[in-house]
């Protein structure tokens, strides 16, 4: 009988043990190098310190789904996935418990044609407002853009590509996006040697770990924390953000 009881807590252990829920990750499908689906997975930075941190080091098993943006975020908030990445607003706050740590700061900098003739007035740049004395070029559907610049001279494009290949051909002075974004879409056009970018930090925005107020894994806030803090410290978050300069 004390066998039978032993075999049967066994089984059972075991069943709960590989019916463990895992952690349903939502992303924007199309914004490398933070994430973008490719051959039906999704890559980048925000996943590849998810999968670090989340099922590596706190043993919790995850997964990793990309949408349109929109889709994304509703879907947290309407209870069918657990979370996502981005940046810690009230709205989001209405409907997600929010990391402490960031996972990533994405920074706005200055990309300007190489051998552009005002290149040291534009490395007097400081902040959003001292860009209104130059061309700037963007692209549609720029949350940021339509924000900061709106009231600039911008000449805008269809995308971020055709922005960046505007900006060699002078069509404009000034491009100012995601540090991150543009420096992986310059490698992937092969414009290494054409565009320069000024360390000239106008704008910066943490992403945060935002995990749906209903969600199961709401409490594994404090140690996703502390995890974020450890690979910090010994160099692992560092040497991902590497991988995709």
């Amino acid at each position: 009988m004390k066998k039978a009881f032993f075999l049967l807590t066994i089984v059972l252990i075991s069943t709960a043990a590989s019916a463990q829920k895992t952690v349903n990750l939502v992303y924007f499908e199309n914004y490398a190098p933070f994430s973008w689906e490719e051959n039906n997975q999704m890559h980048g930075i925000l996943i590849d310190v998810l999968n670090e941190a989340i099922q590596v080091r706190m043993g919790i098993p995850v997964s990793h789904s990309g949408y349109p943006w929109a889709r994304a975020q509703n879907r947290v908030k309407n209870n069918k996935s657990d979370a996502f990445v981005t940046v810690p607003t009230p709205e989001r706050k209405t409907y997600t418990e929010i990391s402490t740590e960031p996972i990533v700061l994405a920074t706005f900098t200055l990309f300007v044609k190489k051998g552009n003739s005002k290149i040291e007035n534009i490395r007097t740049v400081k902040a959003i407002s001292d860009l209104q004395k130059f061309t700037l070029g963007h692209y549609i559907g720029s949350g940021w853009a339509k924000k900061n610049l709106g009231n600039m001279n911008v000449s805008w494009t269809s995308k971020l590509d055709n922005t960046l290949t505007m900006l060699i051909k002078g069509r404009f002075e000034i491009f100012v996006d995601t540090s991150q974004v543009v420096r992986f879409t310059i490698k992937k056009l092969n414009y290494q040697g054409q565009i320069v970018e000024l360390p000239n930090i106008v704008d910066s925005a943490p992403f945060n770990l935002c995990i749906g107020k209903e969600s199961p894994y709401v409490n594994i806030l404090p140690k996703f924390d502390k995890t974020l803090k450890d690979m910090k410290k010994d160099g692992k978050l560092q040497k991902i953000y590497d991988n995709y300069k």
